[in-house]
Order: C-alpha cells, then structure tokens, then sequence
C-alpha cells in the first residue's frame, strides 16, 4: 500500500514537470554515460579519466538544458563528501546557453575528460554523475548515476622487503659495516748451515760459528720461546733445506731432503728444551706441559740456483757476467753443474765464498700476531672479549650465525667507552634491531634502531651505509617521502656509498614510471617490487611467473596474487589468494574491504567470508 502511493506521488509529479514542457526528458535521464577504463587508478599520483555519453534522439529539448558533473566523488548516493571534479552543459538546438549542442532528432555524444590529484580517501569513494535539466524556469535534478566503485591505489603498495647481507648491490639490503679485521703474522728465520755434501749438523763449521748466524739461530729460538709462552698461535714452521748447485742435481735434491729432516728434528728439539725450562719453573712433570701442535711445511727444493745467481751478482769477482753468462747459456742442469765445477778452479771465490751459504737449512716461524686464530675469535668473542682487539670483535660477530648473539657482541662493544667514537657497532646492531622488527612488528626495536643509527652518523656523517639503513629504517616507520631522500643521499655518500638503483626504482612506481621502475630494479625474477611494476604495467602473465617462484611467499605477495586474479577475471583464485594473505597478516582484511581492485568480488558470500 505504502509503494503505490510513493508511485502514485512520483506520477503526479511527473504530471506536473511534463506540463511544464520538459516531457520525455523525465522523470529519467536516458543519457548514457561510461568510464573509457572503468578501473580508476592512482598513477603517480595522478586519476586519470575519460567519460563517454550519448544523448538519444527525441531527448533533449531544442531550448532545454543539462548539467551535467562527472567525474563527482562520494561516499555514497546521498552526496555525503561531494566533491565535482567537472562540469558540463549540454543545450538544445535552440538554446541560446553556450554548451555542447545535441540535435533534437538525432541526439549526439560529449566527452568529458581530465584528472584529478589522488587523495587517500578517495580509494573508498564512488564516481557518480550528477545531472540537472533546466527549459525556462524550470529545473529538474534526476537521481545520480553510479559510473564506477572506487579508485585503486595499488601502486602506493611499494614495499621494502630487507635482507641482512654484506652485499650492496642486492635489492634492499640491511648492510652491515666492515670489520676490517685480517690475519695477520710475525716470523722469525733461523738458519742452520752445512758441509759440502753433508747432512749431519756441526755447530763447528765455520759459517754456524760467525757472530751473525749464531745470533740468527740465538733470536729464532727466543721467538719461538716467547711465541708458545704467551699462548701465541703458531700457524706453521716452514723447513726449507738447500744444496748448492755444483752437484749432481738428484743427489742434491736428496740432500735437501735429508737437511730438511735435521732441520725439523732440531726444531723439535729446542720444543723440548722449552718444556722442560718450563716444568722446572712451574714444578710441574714434564709430561703434563703442553706444547703447541706443529704444522711442518716441507720446502726442500734441491738445488739453490737463484740464491747461487743472486750471490754471484752481489760479488765482487771482476767476471761475475762472464760467469753468469757460461752458466746460464747451459743447456740442462747437469751441464751448468759441470760448468760451475769447472770455475772453482779459475774462480775460487765460487768455492769459498759463494757456494758454502747455499748449503743450508732455513726454519721459518709464522705465528699469528693476535693470540686467536679466525676459528677460534667469535668463541672469543662471545665469551671473553677483552682479549680481542676491536676489528677481531666485530669479525667474531660477523662469524656469528646466531642473531641474538651478535647482537650481545654489539652491545658489549658500544658500552665500552674506548669504542664508542667508532661507528660500526651502532650501524650493525640497529641493522639487528630492523630485522626484529620486520619479525615481530615491535615499534620499540625500531625506535632503537634509529637512536642507534643516529649515533653512527654523528661519528661518520655521510656515510651511505648508515643512510642505506636509516633510509629503510624511515620507510618502515611509513616516512617514505624523506626515505627516498635519504636513499638518493646513500648513493651519493661521500662515505661508502651504496648502489640504490633497485631501492629508488620501488619509489618510480609511484611516480607512475612502471617501466622505469622495472629498469631501474634490474627486471629480477621471484620479486614482489617487480611483481607490482608488472601488474600496473598489465602484464599480468609475467606479474603471476613472478609471484609464483617466490618461496616463500608472505602475505604481500599472496594479496598480489589476488590483485591479479581479480584483474584476470579468476575468481576462485581471488578467493583462494586472498585467504591466504589474510591468514600471514589479518591486518589485510581492512585493506581487501575497501580496496577498488575487488569491487567486482565485494558482495559475494565467499568474499564476505574471508573479511568478515
């Protein structure tokens, strides 16, 4: 009862307009109007829009006019948040408005283009057309029209998907500073020499007699002595034994073996002399010392014709080129043997002079010059840290797998005050600290992390490490206009600075530079930026190849996979993706209800499920 008199109202006022003389003209608009792409969207930026209409025949009026408002934003059919983005007149033939001129019998069409600056709000906000038929002084407003749902705002999507990692070059990276430790080691040689084709040690040749040898052996023994006191870790002892070149070139090659072997027996021998030096002072049993475990390189090379070569050159016999030149112009070894057996006679300065040094075996101490070696620092480093220098510190902590450890290295090292004038600790325990957060979305690590970053760059400013991070650290905390400055900034550091092509091509996108983006990224396969570049790009093939290698997935890129399902029309796709983004992350049930790229989905019992 209640509907026909709204009925029987709506037709005495039709009754009275139609008097008026606007008669077919209402009380319903018969113009057509449609979006070019019906699927607004932000584009850096930017909505761009194209609005088609047709007026029917026989419709509008010669002397009638419309106004028509399209694009006009709002929440909803009642004008709530109106907002006209244009305006449009179209007049009869006979009007005497300006406007676009319809004929009467054959009606026509208009074209309302343009765009708009993109506001958050208008992602949930409707296009509608308004439109208003004036003949005289009468003037009719016809119900509004929907043209489209929403706008999309997919490509403020850009997301920041950090790793921790020492490479620079690799997509968005939490970096960590250098520790610039090295190994580094201290030697000492000592040299033993011999007779002419002799093996046996003599301590009373007269070569093992002169001042400065015994002074060699004297120095390598005390270094050997103060190495295994102070715990020093001793890398290798290498042997190398020698013969002079006068010989026949395998039995020389045999006699530098054998001066090898006696050169690693006295070694072990002066091990011993140690020990027992050491029980005596510590009254200790000579079997409960502990000597160091030795790594015996064997250098015996036979015949020494570079030392022979080098020996002739630094003497002064008058001929030494003439001597050279005999001995090297030989075909084969055994002839400049043969050769150099000959010069003795001729040159007796070869046979007292230069070829009793050859004879000889060098032991070569390397020890390393901190107290650990690289495998036994990040123990160290964990547990008694004092023993280490700064750079072993932070080298342990780069050795540390667990992250909770290196974290406690981190901050053992910035408490201490001698330290903290050095930026490195700061920079990587707030990389630490952005990592925690991506895991538990603690705000508290975050605001930790940029304390500690801003303490890094008061000690190194510029420095695009430390920007490399802060940079992230501000797009996390939803700053993204300054992070992108503050990327630019990491580039151009005059402090390491750091390749940002993949961190600046993300903020292209929202540019609307999707193939600059895609550029400027390095086109990287299993990539949730790339991914994004290639859905507002339409390429929705290439987008879902790249969605679907990455492993594993989390929730952003499952809501990309049901972006793209609903762009392609997949239904259960859109359902079944969009579920799963939902599980990984229920902050995403509020985005998927007002986001324009389902709208086609929104009022199905299936979509209502997922977001209720």
């Amino acid at each position: 009862m209640k509907n026909l008199k709204q009925l029987f109202i709506l037709g005495l006022v039709a009754l009275v307009i139609f008097g008026c003389g606007f008669g077919k003209m209402v009380p319903t608009s018969q113009v057509k109007m449609q979006l070019e792409n019906p699927d607004l969207e932000n584009k850096g930026g930017k909505v761009e829009y194209t609005v088609k209409g047709t007026v029917p025949p026989k419709f509008l009026k010669k002397k009638a006019t419309m106004e028509i408002q399209v694009p006009v934003l709002m929440t909803d059919e009642n004008g709530t948040t109106k907002e006209v983005i244009k305006t449009v007149k179209l007049v009869g033939e006979k009007s005497k408005e300006e406007g676009i001129r319809i004929p009467y019998k054959t009606g026509g069409s208009f074209t309302v283009t343009g765009s708009f600056d993109y506001k958050d709000e208008y992602e949930t906000q409707n296009i509608y057309a308004l439109q208003t038929a004036k003949l005289k002084k009468k003037e009719f407003t016809y119900p509004v029209v929907l043209i489209t749902e929403g706008i999309s705002n997919l490509s403020s999507g850009i997301a920041l998907n950090p790793t921790i990692s020492d490479d620079k070059t690799n997509g968005t990276a939490l970096i960590f500073a250098e520790h610039n430790y090295k190994p580094e080691f201290v030697s000492k040689v000592g040299t033993i020499f011999f007779e002419v084709d002799r093996s046996n040690l003599n301590w009373n040749l007269k070569l093992n007699k002169e001042v400065t040898s015994k002074q060699m052996v004297k120095d390598f023994q005390a270094f050997m002595d103060n190495a295994i006191a102070e715990g020093r870790v001793i890398d290798k002892v290498i042997i190398s034994g020698w013969a002079s070149p006068e010989g026949e070139e395998s039995r020389n090659q045999g006699l530098s073996e054998k001066r090898f072997e006696v050169g690693k027996k006295w070694f072990e021998e002066q091990l011993n002399v140690w020990a027992k030096k050491y029980a005596k002072a510590n009254k200790m049993k000579l079997k409960d010392v502990k000597l160091p475990q030795i790594v015996f390189e064997n250098n015996a090379k036979g015949e020494d014709w570079m030392g022979f070569q080098t020996a002739v050159e630094k003497s002064n016999i008058a001929e030494k080129n003439k001597i050279m030149n005999i001995v090297t112009s030989q075909p084969d070894n055994t002839s400049k043997e043969q050769k150099i057996r000959e010069m003795t006679d001729i040159y007796p300065e070869i046979a007292n002079v230069i070829l009793p040094p050859l004879r000889r075996v060098e032991l070569t101490m390397v020890c390393n010059k901190n107290l650990f070696t690289e495998q036994q620092i990040p123990e160290v480093a964990k547990n008694d840290p004092s023993k280490l220098t700064l750079n072993e510190r932070l080298y342990g902590a780069a050795m540390t797998k667990d992250l909770d450890t290196k974290e406690a290295i981190y901050k053992a090292i910035i408490a201490e005050t001698q330290y903290q004038n050095d930026w490195r600790a700061y920079n990587n325990l707030a990389a630490l600290e952005i990592n925690k957060f991506l895991k538990d979305k603690n705000v508290a690590h975050l605001t930790s992390a940029k304390a500690n970053l801003e303490k890094a760059a008061a000690i190194s400013p510029n420095n695009g490490i430390i920007l490399n991070n802060t940079a992230i650290a501000q797009f996390l905390s939803g700053d993204v206009k300054t992070a992108r400055t503050t990327f630019e900034k990491s580039a151009k550091a005059s402090v390491n600075p750091v390749k940002q092509d993949y961190n600046l091509g993300l903020f292209k996108i929202l540019d609307g530079d999707y193939t600059g983006a895609k550029q400027a990224m390095g086109n990287r396969s299993c990539d949730y930026g790339i991914a994004l570049a290639q859905i507002l790009s339409r390429d929705y093939a290439a987008a879902k190849a790249t969605l679907d290698c990455i492993n594993p997935k989390d929730a952003k890129a499952y809501y990309l996979l049901a972006v793209v399902a609903a762009r392609t029309s997949a239904e259960q796709d859109v359902y079944k993706n969009l579920d799963l983004a939902i599980k990984a992350d229920a902050t995403l049930k509020a985005k998927a209800k007002k986001d324009a790229e389902f709208k086609k989905y929104k009022k199905t019992e299936q979509f209502l499920k997922i977001v209720q």
